[in-house]
C-alpha cells in the first residue's frame, strides 16, 4: 500500500510559502509621497490666499487716495495717476456727480504655478468723496 500525503486546503507546503508572501513596503512609500504632495499644494494655496489680503488693502487705499484727489477737483488723469501710484496695474474708473465723486479701482491677480489653472481673482474697491467747493 502506497502512502500519499495530502495537504489540507488553505495550508501551503513547506518552502512554497516564501514565494506567495507580498509586502506593502512600496505602497506605504507611495501613499506618503502623495500625501506630502497634497499637503504642499494645500499649504501653497492657503499661503497665496493670505497674500491676497495686503493686495486688497492696497486696492482700497488706492481708491481712497484717488477719491481725495478727485474731491479737490483735479483732472481724471491725475486721479488715475494717484491710484496707479499705489497699485501700478490697477484699472481705475472715475464717476463725477454733482456733489460727490466715486472712484472704482480693480486689480486682477493670478495665482502662481499650478494654481493658475483655478483662474484669476479680481480685487475691487470703491470710494466716495464729497466734491470740495471753493469758498
Amino acid at each position: 500500500m502506497e502512502r500519499t500525503t495530502a495537504t489540507p486546503a488553505g495550508v501551503s507546503r513547506p518552502g512554497s510559502h516564501r514565494a506567495r508572501v507580498r509586502t506593502n513596503d512600496g505602497a506605504v512609500t507611495v501613499e506618503a509621497a502623495f500625501g506630502i504632495l497634497a499637503l504642499t499644494i494645500v499649504t501653497g494655496a492657503l499661503a497665496w490666499c493670505l497674500a491676497l489680503l495686503p493686495a486688497q488693502l492696497a486696492v482700497g487705499e488706492a481708491a481712497r487716495a484717488a477719491a481725495r484727489v478727485a474731491a479737490r477737483g483735479d483732472d481724471a488723469a491725475v486721479v488715475r495717476e494717484e491710484a496707479r501710484r499705489l497699485v501700478p496695474d490697477a484699472r481705475v474708473e472715475v464717476h463725477l456727480d454733482v456733489d460727490h465723486v466715486v472712484v472704482d479701482v480693480t486689480r486682477t491677480v493670478s495665482p502662481p504655478g499650478v494654481l493658475a489653472r483655478w483662474g484669476s481673482v479680481h480685487l475691487h474697491a470703491a470710494s466716495v468723496a464729497l466734491v470740495e467747493r471753493a469758498p
